[in-house]
């Protein structure tokens, strides 16, 4: 076999677009660590207390994860005292997700560290490259139906 008939593994967009987002995921998770939180309770954190998403459908749809992601982990939030459930006006059956004093703390205590990470990774590009990226992806992403299992 030729060089070039060789499939080439690292020059591959999977292997390089999952290795950047392993290495994102792992700054992330180690300081997410530090405070006994995961990526998706983080998630649910800022969609509660920073863009005001209560429900959990809502949740899922804004994350594109399945619904039964979100009520698992909210069931762990709650037995952490992180979030708190009320029923919704005028529905019975429907619950609205509230953050608990734990939760907007860590909430606070989080969100710059999650900050520097983010700009961490910026910083590697210029502002174009940085607008261009988010354009790419994107792009790819355009037609990709469906809710992924977890985050």
């Amino acid at each position: 076999m030729t060089e070039d008939q060789i499939y080439q593994l690292r020059d591959g967009l999977g292997f390089r677009m999952s290795r950047t987002a392993r290495v994102m995921e792992r700054h992330y998770e180690q300081l997410l660590a530090e405070i006994g939180l995961s990526r998706l309770m983080w998630c649910v954190l800022v969609m509660v207390g920073s863009y005001g998403i209560a429900a959990p459908s809502a949740m899922a749809e804004f994350l594109s994860v399945n619904r039964t992601a979100i009520s698992r982990v909210l069931r762990e939030m709650e037995k952490q005292g992180l979030v708190l459930r009320r029923q919704q006006d005028g529905d019975r059956r429907g619950r609205d997700i509230g953050l608990t004093e734990l939760g907007q703390h860590k909430l606070e205590v989080f969100l710059p560290k999650a900050t520097l990470t983010t700009e961490h990774f910026k910083s590697k590009l210029t502002e174009d490259e940085f607008e261009m990226l988010k354009t790419v992806l994107d792009k790819m992403m355009e037609g990709e139906e469906g809710a992924l299992p977890a985050l």
